[in-house]
C-alpha cells in the first residue's frame, strides 16, 4: 500500500513539472532599440496564452554618467512558441536615463500550472537604448544640472567629431588637435570612434565620459569594424606636472639601487653563443607574430595568447624531452595573472590602453607587482631561449611578444606598419634581455608569489601610494642592470662567487 502511495505522488509531481516544457533563447534582437521599436525574443518553448516575466538585469552605461546596476520589469506577449515581443516606449528608455547601453543578462519566465515554480530561461544581452533627439537633450541638461562642473567633451581628448548622425555605431573623426592626447596615441582624421567606458557611440552627444574617474577607454576603429583599438584618456586632473628634480633624483636613487641590488647577480657572467641562423628565425617570428596580434582581434585577448603558448611549450617538449617548456609555461601563467588582476582585464587592448608611448607609464614601471612579474617572464624566455630547436624558437618569440605587449608601454596607431614594427622590436628586446639575465627557480618561485601577492593588495590599497616614484626608481633600476649587462668588465664582476 506505501508503494503504492509513493509511486502515485511521484506520478502527480512529474505531471505538474510537465505542464511547462523547458524554455530555450536563441538569440535577442534587435541590438538598437528605438522608441516605438518593438524587441524580438526567439527561442523554444514559450507557451501561448500566457503572460511572460521578462527581466532585464546588468550594467547600464550612460554618457557622462558613471556605470550603474539597473534591474527592470518588461511587458512583452507571446506570439508564438518561438517568439515573445516587447513593445518599447518613451517611459523605459527615460526610465534608464535617456541614451543608454545596457549589458547584462535578459531574463525570461512563466508560473507553472500550480502556482509554486517558474519555468525561466535566460541570455546574454547587450542593447543600446537610443531615445529620439529631444529625450536625449533634456537628460542632458538634467545631468548637466547635477553637476557642478562641466563634463569634458571630445576637444578634451584633442579631437574634433562629424555631427552626422547616420543611426549606426561609430562617429567619424574630423581633426585632431597637434600636440593632443589623441595625436600622440597615433588617431588621424578618418578614424571611427565606436566606444567610450562602455557606452557604444552612435552620434556626437554620445561622447561624453564619466567625470567621476581619473581616466577613460576611447574604442577607435580604422578601416572597419575588423580591428578596433584601446586608447587611453587620462584626464586632466589625474596627470600633474611631474617636477624634473625630483623625477631626476629618484632616477638617480634607482641606478644605485640596481647596481648593489641582488637582481645584479642574475646576469650572465658569459653568454651562451645562439647561431645567427636562429637569431634570424627568432626575429622573423616575433615580426609574424606581433602582426597578428595587431590585425587579428580575435587574438587580442590573454586567454588565447595562454592557449597558444600552452600548445607551443608541449611541442617543444615533446621534441627536446625535457620539462623546461613545461616550467616555463608555468611562469607565464604567474606573470600573465599578475598583469590581468592589476589591469582588472584580460583583454590585450585595454592592458595596452592603460599604458601609453611615455616610458613612465609602461607597465613594467608602474608598480613593483608588475615589475616582479616582468622579471619571471625574463626567466621564462630565458629558459628555453638557449636551446636552438625551432619549437623553442617559435615558443620564445610568442612568449616574448605577449610580454612585450602587456609590459612594454602602448602601441602607437599611427600606421599599422609601424605599430607592427615597434612591437616587434620591443619584442627583440625581451628575447636579447632574456638572453642576458638568468636566475634560479627559487627566485622565480619568490617573485612571483610576491608579484601576486602586491597584485591582489592593489584591490584593497593603492599600490601608488604605497610606493611614491615608484616609476621613476624602477627607470633608474632597469638602467643600472642594463648597464652592467651591456659591459663585458661590469658583466664579469657580477657573476655569483662559486662556493
Amino acid at each position: 500500500m506505501r508503494a503504492a502511495l509513493l509511486c502515485l505522488a511521484l506520478l502527480t509531481a512529474c505531471s505538474s513539472y510537465d505542464d511547462l516544457p523547458l524554455l530555450e533563447v536563441d538569440e535577442i534582437e534587435p541590438s538598437e532599440i528605438e522608441p516605438g521599436a518593438t524587441l524580438h525574443i526567439h527561442g523554444r518553448g514559450f507557451p501561448l496564452g500566457r503572460a511572460p516575466e521578462i527581466w532585464l538585469r546588468g550594467s547600464v552605461y550612460r554618457p557622462g554618467v558613471g556605470k550603474v546596476k539597473a534591474e527592470v520589469r518588461l511587458a512583452g506577449i507571446v506570439q508564438s512558441e518561438a517568439l515573445v515581443e516587447v513593445p518599447v516606449d518613451d517611459a523605459l528608455i527615460e526610465a534608464l536615463g535617456g541614451r543608454a547601453t545596457m549589458d547584462g543578462e535578459l531574463r525570461i519566465g512563466f508560473r507553472a500550472a500550480d502556482g509554486r515554480r517558474d519555468v525561466f530561461a535566460s541570455e546574454r544581452a547587450r542593447l543600446d537604448f537610443l531615445p529620439d533627439t529631444p529625450t536625449q537633450l533634456r537628460a542632458q541638461s538634467i545631468r548637466q544640472e547635477r553637476t557642478s562642473a562641466e563634463p569634458l567633451a571630445a576637444e578634451g581628448f584633442g579631437i574634433e567629431l562629424s555631427r552626422e548622425e547616420l543611426g549606426t555605431v561609430g562617429v567619424r573623426v574630423v581633426s585632431v588637435a597637434p600636440g593632443s592626447v589623441a595625436s600622440k596615441q597615433g588617431l588621424k582624421a578618418g578614424d571611427i570612434v565606436v566606444g567610450l567606458d562602455g557606452v557604444r557611440i552612435y552620434g556626437w552627444r554620445d561622447f561624453v565620459p564619466d567625470p567621476s574617474t581619473s581616466e577613460s577607454t576611447v574604442f577607435v576603429a580604422r578601416d572597419g569594424l575588423r580591428s578596433v583599438h584601446a586608447l587611453r584618456w587620462p584626464h586632466e586632473a589625474s596627470e600633474p606636472p611631474l617636477d624634473p628634480v625630483a623625477l631626476s633624483l629618484f632616477v638617480l636613487l634607482g641606478l644605485v639601487l640596481g647596481w648593489v641590488s641582488p637582481a645584479a647577480l642574475g646576469i650572465r657572467a658569459r653568454l651562451s653563443r645562439v647561431a645567427p641562423s636562429t637569431w634570424i628565425t627568432r626575429l622573423s617570428l616575433t615580426l609574424t607574430l606581433a602582426a597578428l596580434l595587431l590585425i587579428v582581434s580575435s587574438l587580442q585577448w590573454v586567454t588565447m595568447w595562454i592557449v597558444v603558448l600552452g600548445v607551443f611549450a608541449a611541442l617543444f617538449s615533446l621534441a627536446a624531452k625535457d620539462r623546461a617548456g613545461a616550467t616555463s609555461f608555468a611562469w607565464v601563467l604567474t606573470s600573465t595573472l599578475t598583469v590581468m588582476l592589476l589591469a582588472r582585464t584580460a583583454s590585450i587592448a585595454e592592458i595596452v590602453a592603460a599604458q601609453s608611448p611615455a616610458a613612465l607609464r609602461w607597465y613594467i614601471f608602474q608598480s613593483p607587482a608588475s615589475f616582479l612579474a616582468f622579471g619571471v617572464s625574463l626567466h621564462a624566455v630565458g629558459t628555453v631561449c638557449a636551446r636552438a630547436r625551432l619549437s623553442g624558437s617559435l615558443y620564445a618569440g610568442a612568449l616574448a611578444v605577449l610580454a612585450a605587449a602587456l609590459f612594454l608601454g602602448g602601441v602607437p596607431l599611427d600606421d599599422a606598419a609601424w605599430g607592427v614594427a615597434i612591437l616587434s622590436a620591443k619584442a627583440g628586446a625581451v628575447l636579447v634581455a632574456a638572453h642576458a639575465f638568468e636566475i634560479s627557480s627559487k627566485t622565480a618561485v619568490t617573485l612571483s608569489a610576491l608579484g601576486l601577492l602586491l597584485a591582489l593588495l592593489s584591490f584593497f590599497v593603492d599600490l601608488e601610494t604605497l610606493f611614491p616614484a615608484w616609476s621613476a626608481l624602477a627607470v633608474g633600476c632597469v638602467c643600472a642592470l642594463g648597464a652592467r649587462a651591456i659591459v663585458p668588465p661590469l658583466r664579469r664582476a657580477s657573476e655569483p662567487v662559486p662556493v
